[in-house]
């Protein structure tokens, strides 16, 4: 969502949960107030509400938004792939230049959003794990075919592989980034250096 607006394509819930994405990120979980999210998603307070009764169910319902889109992402990084390489590549380049993606890290890694997202905890962990399966099969099916070493632990790597990313993408959202890998020649050498700890020597 940016200046150009919401679009009205969409369905209202989903214009809601953009909105909201956009407001929460800007603004801060604490200090965004329901009336811009609604003014940014081109409804009224009461459709608004009539969705959300609360603030909190708002980002309850963003935090599940973000698990749905983490999940579509990754078997459409894997769906174009040809060979596992090309899979973890496309996974990596997507989360670490995608705009939405980061804002989507930005507000549900947020401090302030933490407290209430504790409720939601497991749903969170079953999309960390589900994603970690996802992984292992692409790395299991480099192992089969001959691309990735013969001796690499599957799930060990899945779980770094998404502990990079996602430690990538928490300190992208930040507002003080310790590191930046903006620049292409640092995309291009954080993912070869990945992809020659997977392949076959």
């Amino acid at each position: 969502m940016g200046e150009a607006g919401p679009d009205p394509t969409l369905p209202a819930r989903e214009r809601i949960l953009r909105a909201a994405a956009d407001c929460f990120a800007k603004e801060g979980y604490e200090r965004a107030r329901m009336v811009n999210v609604a003014q940014a998603a081109g409804v009224s307070r009461a459709a608004l509400y009539q969705h959300f009764p609360g603030k909190a169910d708002l980002l309850v319902a963003l935090n599940d938004f973000v698990i749905s889109e983490w999940r579509d992402w990754l078997q459409e990084s894997i769906a174009v792939a040809e060979t596992g390489s090309e899979a973890v590549e496309s996974w990596l380049r997507d989360g670490l230049t995608d705009g939405w993606r980061v804002t989507l890290s930005r507000v549900v890694t947020a401090p302030d959003a933490e407290g209430e997202l504790l409720t939601d905890h497991g749903a969170t962990q079953k999309a960390i794990r589900e994603t970690r399966r996802v992984l292992m099969k692409v790395l299991d099916r480099g192992v089969e075919r001959g691309e990735f070493r013969e001796d690499l632990d599957t799930g060990a790597t899945a779980s770094s592989l998404q502990a990079i990313l996602l430690g990538l993408q928490r300190n992208h959202a930040s507002a003080r980034q310790i590191v930046s890998i903006e620049r292409q020649r640092d995309l291009d050498a954080l993912v070869e250096l990945v992809l020659a700890g997977l392949r076959k020597q």
